[in-house]
């Protein structure tokens, strides 16, 4: 699960290439905090919990995995605002930018973005949820 918040981040603070440099700076102290802060809270509880020391199942039997969900989700609610966030700010930019053609193609491209966003994040809010919280007994 680092390795893929450190992807994440970088994905988000590559979005910011082109941006307005105090906006860079504004947006990317953000972004990094709260990739470290992520990070540094999911060590601290695989510590606390005994992950690297007990095999999986039997971390996940003691009732760990919820205990690590219970920091991940609000994290993916985060990551996920700030991902859309950044992803309108960049076509809305590109919307201002382009004198030639037709500029109508970032709007549309906008839409189509936040549409799919409303049935891709349910779905992925699920699958998160499913890794640490059991719905069956």
């Amino acid at each position: 699960m680092e390795i893929a918040a450190v992807i994440f981040t970088g994905i988000m603070l590559s979005l910011l290439i082109g941006t307005e440099k105090r906006f860079k700076l504004i947006a990317g102290a953000i972004v990094a905090a709260t990739g470290l802060l992520f990070l540094i809270g999911e060590i601290i509880i695989k510590l606390r919990t005994d992950f690297y020391s007990l095999g999986k199942l039997e971390w996940r039997n003691q009732g760990h995995a919820e205990t690590l969900g219970e920091w991940v989700v609000p994290f993916f609610f985060i990551g996920i605002l700030m991902f859309l966030i950044l992803l309108n700010i960049r076509c809305i930019l590109k919307y201002k930018k382009q004198t030639e053609g037709p500029r109508w193609v970032w709007i549309v491209l906008l839409i189509l973005i936040d549409l799919s966003a409303v049935v891709i994040v349910p779905l992925l809010i699920f699958f998160v949820a499913f890794m640490f919280f059991p719905f069956a007994p």
